[in-house]
């Protein structure tokens, strides 16, 4: 796989969370929700896009995606921020690829990082991270 194709695939699992999480919120959180799920739907397109213009056939999306049953908004705001996680970290491990696609990673990453603290201060978290997506 590719980092393209990882990337994808984790804005395609963000998706799908965040339509089975924002059910689970309201006030703030859940408007913060909604608007993520409208910017990971912006990158997919943006990187089905790429795959267009490339001539390279797009991974498509899994039916569904393994991940503890939601009850409560609790449960909700820690998969989302779990899923924000993965999504950063994904698209900053892009950023070691060849040249033509490093440029696109780095966008995806920095809008990755954005969205990641967004999130957290959405659900209470302190935003600061110096690396967002690095591996500890």
């Amino acid at each position: 796989m590719t980092a393209t194709d990882d990337g994808l695939a984790a804005e395609y699992a963000a998706i799908y969370a965040y339509g089975a999480a924002t059910v689970h919120l309201d006030g703030d959180p859940r408007w913060v929700a909604e608007s993520l799920e409208a910017e990971h739907r912006s990158r997919r397109d943006a990187l089905l896009d790429y795959y267009d213009a490339n001539g390279l056939d797009a991974p498509p999306a899994l039916a569904g995606y393994d991940f503890e049953p939601l009850t409560d908004a609790e449960g909700a705001q820690q998969l989302l921020l779990e899923v924000e996680a993965n999504v950063t970290t994904v698209w900053r491990a892009g950023l070691g690829s060849e040249p033509e696609v490093r440029e696109l990673c780095l966008d995806m990453y920095i809008d990755a990082a954005v969205a990641l603290a967004r999130w957290r201060i959405a659900i209470g978290s302190a935003a600061a991270d110096p690396w967002p997506g690095r591996p500890e």
